[in-house]
């Protein structure tokens, strides 16, 4: 389903028919507020197939960088790799805030899909008093890429490394149909951004697909007691 449908008993042909009837006003509110209410669910169903299509065809991102004798994907390289899957399945991210708190870096943005439903995504990234070589607007700057890249792969199920990782180091993770099932719980939640942020920190992970098998359970346990939207 790529745009939102309107069968012949949705309510926009009752509107539609009400309109034409001379209905009360009152009346007509009501049904301006189920059609509302019935494309903002609908436009939630193709954010979430929109999520689902974007993790079975993203690739495993290569860790092809290096800084302070670390591997990683810079963003510039995860960019190039889900841009093209983000404008195929009407994805994009949009960042609204970044600014410094008494805490560190703040960013915070959103997850829209072209049908118009949205979640929030954020990250708090503690600033660390000098970094030689740097002057105070390159240490912002490489600590805005920094939390946005951690952003991203968090929000997105992005996942970047080698695709034997898992079994060199002799641990499994999630599958993909667990991996959808927390997804899917997180976003009939509340707090979905913080909710996430709480279970990554507690499976010591990246992004929803690193979350090792032996987690799975607890980390949909935790979900369940949250807030509902």
């Amino acid at each position: 389903m790529n745009e939102l449908s309107t069968p012949a008993n949705s309510a926009v042909s009752i509107i539609q028919s009400a309109i034409a009837s001379g209905a009360d006003p009152v009346y007509l509110r009501e049904l301006l507020a189920v059609r509302r209410e019935w494309e903002n669910d609908e436009a939630r169903k193709l954010y979430s197939q929109a999520i689902s299509d974007f993790q079975s065809r993203c690739p495993i991102i290569e860790k092809g960088d290096k800084a302070h004798n670390k591997q990683y994907a810079a963003m510039d390289r995860i960019w190039r790799t889900i841009r093209p899957l983000l404008d195929e399945t009407g994805l994009s991210i949009v960042w609204t805030v970044n600014a410094l708190t008494d805490y560190g870096l703040h960013i915070e943005g959103e997850i829209r899909h072209k049908a118009g439903h949205s979640v929030p995504i954020s990250y708090d990234l503690p600033m660390p008093d000098k970094v030689t070589g740097q002057n105070a607007a390159q240490q912002m700057g490489s600590a805005s890429s920094y939390a946005k890249r951690y952003a991203t792969c968090a929000a997105l199920g992005i996942v970047t490394g080698e695709d034997d990782d898992g079994l060199a180091a002799g641990t499994s993770y999630v599958t993909k149909e667990q991996a959808d099932e927390l997804l899917a719980i997180l976003d009939g939640l509340k707090d979905r951004a913080g909710s996430l942020a709480d279970m990554l920190e507690y499976a010591q992970c990246d992004s929803v697909a690193d979350i090792p098998a032996a987690k799975f359970i607890p980390c949909r346990k935790a979900l369940l007691t949250k807030p509902k939207k």
